[in-house]
């Protein structure tokens, strides 16, 4: 199942599963090394708990790239303003 790491509160790290959007709160010492927000994860869940998390780079890079590309589009259209300067 993937997960996204979404934020840091305080010294903990928010996880939600891209299926359900479900929230889970874990130690930031428990995620794999390397992992900072906005990491993809393949994880396991068992009763309720994030049990293993594996980076998923793969995920990771693509959707980084889809962000990238939606902001440039968002860029080349903002170019110019409606507005003048007087």
């Amino acid at each position: 199942m993937k997960a996204y790491f979404d934020r840091i509160e305080e010294d903990v790290a928010v996880i939600i599963i891209e299926e359900t959007k479900e929230q889970f709160i874990k130690p930031i010492e428990q995620l794999p090394a390397g992992a900072v927000p906005g990491t993809w994860f393949e994880v396991t869940i068992n009763q309720d708990e994030i049990v293993e998390m594996k980076l998923d780079a793969s995920t990771t890079e693509s959707k980084q790239r889809t962000t990238e590309d939606l902001l440039a589009k968002i860029r080349s259209k903002n170019k110019r303003s409606k507005y003048r300067k007087n």
